[in-house]
């Protein structure tokens, strides 16, 4: 088909201020817009849509055919949530609820840039059920796409939609339907004192209700198709995996990591992050560092304060954070302000666990490096993810009760459960491989996957009739 016959699909992506949400959204943009084979009749270009703040972290990502799309978020009252904390980066906890009403207030705004684009179709996250709202008024089809796993959706969605009985799945059910309930409560409560303007435990169902005839998720059907599977019969619509979405690190700032991780024998270091988003409180911090000194490991250990905290003296607020006591030498021990390129620490041969919160992405690319994860999660998402990861065979979790405080000696247990050469670690190292060709098979092969996800948004605008099977 010659070039001037083809399709053009014009595509307004709306991930949440968040950078965990945005990663993956730009990721899908790049893959969605790679140019096409020649038997593909359709040429995608993606206008992405968040704050300046945010879109200027991301600025060197913008091509010919992905475009950033300022969104300006009106005033809220008492003036504390600046421009610069339109975005859950540096985010003081207390100001969340905030962030979210002034972007739930900015949907005129959100409404007048479609009026400009004109896009042929939405994809909006789970926070923003309105978008698809400010969508129909256009006539423009729209499309929740989720950068959950398939099984956290599925388990918010059976207890927000009223469900009658238990998650069907124990293995990620939080200990039966009280707890599980008690766990859709608590992270689905309004902290705004009921002057928000989406009610929190409506977000997640309007927008799986609002999704245009399914709902993409970032995900693998080889290691999710019974959560898929149950998803789908929940909400009456098909979900469409797009893959892991692995984003490549890149950056100066890693090479000192690398440098440290290149003089460590094999599988010898333990990697601890907890995502972009969590701030750990001092005695979060001084049972960790108890904990890891507790395993006698080498450790690579990633930490991140809010933006009243932060320091103009780089690794000074580290100092500052940390007890008095814990002094690792440089050949112990590496720790991190702010970031490190996780994506190159799991991939590297040094790195023997991954202690994490269990964020979707974090989960997902240590599949991706066949890295072991010590599981502690901390909320919303994450218990499912580390229930998830353990039923897996790659994960063994801190034992904690939800919501109540970690032991360092239950720090010390778990990953020494993870680095040793018992028979169970070697297996859960053996399970870590199997996955690895698993995850990085299909993020290397996303031509089917990504081209079904085109056919099916250029379907809902009358562009596409056949969808790839």
């Amino acid at each position: 088909m010659a070039q001037a016959e083809r399709e053009r699909l014009r595509v307004v992506m709306f991930p949440w201020l968040a950078h965990g949400h945005i990663t993956p959204y730009l990721e899908l943009a790049r893959r969605l817009t790679l140019p096409t084979t020649t038997t593909s009749p359709i040429d995608v270009t993606v206008h992405l849509v968040s704050t300046p703040i945010n879109l200027a972290t991301i600025a060197h990502h913008e091509t010919d055919r992905i475009s950033l799309v300022p969104l300006h978020l009106p005033a809220v009252e008492d003036g504390d949530l600046p421009a610069s904390l339109h975005t859950t980066r540096h985010l003081p906890p207390r100001l969340m609820p905030k962030l979210k009403r002034a972007c739930d207030l900015a949907a005129a705004a959100f409404g007048a840039i479609l009026d400009e684009i004109s896009p042929d179709v939405v994809v909006y996250d789970f926070i923003q059920p309105w978008a698809p709202l400010e969508a129909e008024k256009r006539r423009i089809p729209a499309v929740h796409f989720s950068t959950c796993s398939a099984a956290a959706t599925a388990f918010f969605a059976h207890g927000l939609l009223g469900e009658r009985g238990a998650f069907p799945f124990d293995a990620i059910s939080l200990g039966g339907d009280g707890e599980d309930a008690r766990h859709v409560e608590i992270t689905c409560r309004d902290d705004d004192d009921g002057e928000g303007v989406v009610a929190e435990r409506d977000r997640l169902p309007l927008s799986l209700a609002r999704s245009s005839e399914f709902v993409a998720v970032k995900t693998c059907d080889e290691i999710e198709q019974k959560y898929i599977d149950y998803l789908s019969n929940l909400i009456g619509k098909e979900i469409v995996p797009c893959g892991p979405l692995l984003v490549h690190d890149s950056g100066l700032e890693s090479e000192r990591v690398i440098r440290w991780l290149n003089g460590k024998e094999t599988r010898s270091v333990v990697f601890v992050s907890f995502g972009t988003e969590y701030f750990m409180s001092e005695k979060q911090l001084s049972r960790m560092a108890r904990g890891l000194e507790l395993t006698g490991a080498k450790f690579l250990w990633v930490v991140r304060f809010p933006a009243a905290a932060e320091g103009s003296d780089g690794d000074g607020a580290v100092a500052r954070a940390m007890p008095g006591w814990f002094t690792p030498s440089a050949e112990k021990g590496m720790v991190v302000e702010g970031w490190a390129p996780q994506r190159r620490v799991l991939g590297h041969r040094a790195c023997g666990a991954f202690v994490t919160h269990c964020g979707w992405s974090s989960v997902v690319e240590a599949m991706a490096a066949g890295v072991p994860m010590v599981a502690m999660p901390l909320h919303i998402d994450q218990p499912i993810n580390a229930g998830l990861a353990a039923e897996l065979g790659v994960a063994a979790r801190v034992v904690a009760p939800l919501g109540e405080e970690f032991e360092a000696e239950d720090v010390a247990c778990a990953v020494s459960a993870v680095m040793t050469r018992s028979e169970e670690a070697e297996a859960m190292r053996r399970r870590a491989r199997e996955l690895r060709e698993v995850v990085a098979r299909r993020d290397a092969d996303d031509a089917a996957q990504i081209g079904a996800l085109v056919h099916r948004m250029a379907r809902l605008c009358g562009k596409a009739v056949a969808v790839p099977n």
